[in-house]
């Protein structure tokens, strides 16, 4: 099968012309579905969850919460490719992402209510699974509508509008899991997830994939299918932009996931406004996303404008590890409140351009789903560690001061793997 390039750009798969929507229609739909995604993920992993757990059991919180995210993550990592490899080899009148995006959302509304009445730990862990594979599945399939429908020179500024739902998400997730009952807060983020997605489907809709060459099937031993669904690991560009990945998210979440004791045991909780260090927290994630959101636009559409991607992603994860310098130098309440806006606008760079350079590594057309859930997997992956090696850092190697060293090393690997690729700018 080959891989043919359209005048604007866009990968085709044995040379059928891409159908595509007006671009800016497809992302001004893009947006609030990738926004919903992400306030289901934040709004019950940060408020609705936990709150669930202790009602169920007080005394073994810790614990019974840890072992639910474990199964989520677990969950999550398996979704990701195989809603992006699912999708890959669908061949329908409604395209190959569409069928799998609508019912991927609609079985994650359900499963938002089913966990809204789960009201024991088994019941939980089953819907916790079941709505994170559901979800994350989602996640695969709708993140390859990036390389499918939209042309190269375009995709700084996609990926700029993309990732401006991660902000808009966990805000709007936080908030309605904050401000309304459980079953309520479940309803309204599956809810929101339906609409946002018919939306898109119906406003943006995919064209057919009856007449997509199809991909040879072959009976294939264990073996000979590993090597097969990891086969883009064989391009020195595809591992770099992994492996980059896996060190900057490697790097935010080891730090950024230990923002309480921090502000707890390292500034001092007598040193952040009135003595509160939740509220401290909130202050600290608003600030940041602020910054992240006026960066955002503006580096993607600046990146498109120079063709200077990688660059951009590699220097921003260079200013990731600056960032994380600042508390060590300073570490007062004003140096956290500085490392947020500087983490905020590095960070926000890097999200804003880091899909558009996801999907330039690709290097098979008619596995494009399949390999940008594979890097996805490498967000999800330092997320599920990050606990476990944070507490090592630690309790091991120099208190909070080392974590931060930790991360600022982690962003420096990270930005210098991105520069190493080749194949783009």
């Amino acid at each position: 099968m080959t891989n043919v390039r359209s005048a604007h750009g866009s990968t085709t798969t044995g040379g059928e012309p891409a159908v595509r929507p007006p671009v800016g229609r497809l992302l001004a739909l893009l947006l609030p579905a990738t926004a919903a995604m992400y306030a289901l993920f934040n709004g019950i992993s940060a408020v609705i969850l936990p709150a669930q757990v202790e009602a169920v059991d007080p005394a073994s919180k810790v614990g019974n919460l840890a072992l639910l995210t474990t199964l989520a993550a677990v969950a999550s990592m398996v979704a990701i490719p195989a809603g992006g490899a699912v999708s890959d080899r669908t061949r329908s009148r409604y395209g190959r992402r569409t069928p799998w995006i609508a019912a991927a959302a609609v079985v994650s509304a359900v499963c938002c209510i089913l966990m809204g009445l789960a009201d024991s730990l088994p019941g939980l862990m089953v819907t916790t699974v079941a709505l994170w594979f559901a979800a994350n599945f989602y996640s695969g399939a709708i993140s390859a509508i990036l390389p499918d429908r939209v042309p190269e020179d375009r995709r700084g500024l996609a990926s700029a509008v993309i990732g401006m739902g991660t902000p808009v998400g966990v805000v709007f997730g936080v908030q309605v899991a904050s401000r309304v009952n459980q079953l309520s807060a479940y309803a309204v983020i599956a809810a929101a997830l339906v609409v946002t997605t018919a939306l898109l489907l119906v406003g943006a809709r995919e064209g057919s994939a009856r007449n997509l060459p199809t991909a040879a099937r072959r009976r294939e031993g264990g073996r000979q299918w590993f090597r097969s669904f990891f086969a883009a690991f064989g391009t020195p560009d595809f591992r770099l932009a992994f492996a980059s990945r896996f060190m900057l998210f490697a790097a935010y979440f080891v730090v950024s996931g230990y923002t309480f004791y921090t502000l707890q045991d390292y500034i001092g909780t007598a040193n952040v406004p009135d003595a509160d260090v939740g509220s401290a927290v909130s202050t600290l994630l608003t600030l940041s996303i602020v910054v992240w959101v006026v960066v955002a636009n503006l580096a993607g559409w600046v990146a498109d404008r120079l063709d200077r991607r990688k660059l951009f992603v590699g220097v921003s994860a260079l200013g990731v590890a600056a960032s994380m310098m600042i508390p060590l130098a300073m570490p007062t309440w004003t140096g956290m409140l500085v490392y947020s806006v500087c983490l905020g606008a590095s960070i926000g760079t890097y999200f804003a351009i880091d899909l558009a350079v996801m999907s330039l590594v690709l290097p098979d057309a008619g596995s494009e789903g399949r390999d940008l859930g594979i890097l996805q997997v490498a967000t999800g992956l330092p997320q599920l560690l990050s606990g476990a090696v944070a507490g090592a850092v630690i309790t091991w190697l120099g208190g909070y001061p080392a974590l931060f060293v930790f991360g600022s090393l982690s962003a420096v690997v990270a930005g210098l793997l991105m520069l190493g690729i080749r194949g783009i700018r």
